[in-house]
């Protein structure tokens, strides 16, 4: 390769390194990037907040009420959520499980600014329903900001 070509080829190597880190610096910096540092809870501190919160949302399935069920949704969770989903989903999963009964606490788990806790939900066609929320700290408040269903007819029935 001729020198002239070699030296364009490094120019432009350099100018998208350059341009690679610039963008990574400044995505770095932008505000909600950074993951807070949240001491260690305990198992009743979480569940002070999270046992409420859970019962709340379980709740509001029952009566497919979207506002009380995304009271303590996190922004972009919520926003992946709209109302005609909620009920869409909702419905499909009162088909297969029925409706909420109760929960029990199962285990839970952190890491920084996260913690997943699960329950045993008992639904009125199904008593082996795991319920997951998993809950991130934003500015010292816990917000949900994902949830998972599982049990067997879910599984059978594509829910």
């Amino acid at each position: 390769m001729k020198t002239k070509e070699m030296s364009k080829l490094r120019t432009l190597f350099v100018v998208i390194v350059g341009l690679l880190l610039s963008i990574g610096f400044i995505s770095s910096c932008t505000p909600g990037s950074a993951v807070s540092q949240v001491g260690r809870l305990t198992e009743k501190e979480v569940r002070a907040f999270a046992d409420p919160v859970a019962e709340n949302l379980l709740q509001a399935m029952n009566t497919s009420d979207y506002a009380q069920y995304t009271r303590d949704f996190d922004e972009a969770f919520k926003k992946n959520l709209p109302q005609n989903a909620f009920e869409t989903i909702n419905s499909l999963r009162i088909e297969t499980v029925g409706s909420y009964v109760s929960k029990e606490y199962w285990q839970m788990a952190q890491k920084n600014d996260k913690i997943t806790v699960a329950y045993r939900a008992k639904f009125t066609d199904d008593s082996s329903v795991i319920f997951t929320a998993y809950f991130k700290n934003i500015e010292g408040k816990w917000y949900i900001d994902g949830l998972y269903f599982d049990s067997f007819l879910m599984h059978q029935s594509g829910c």
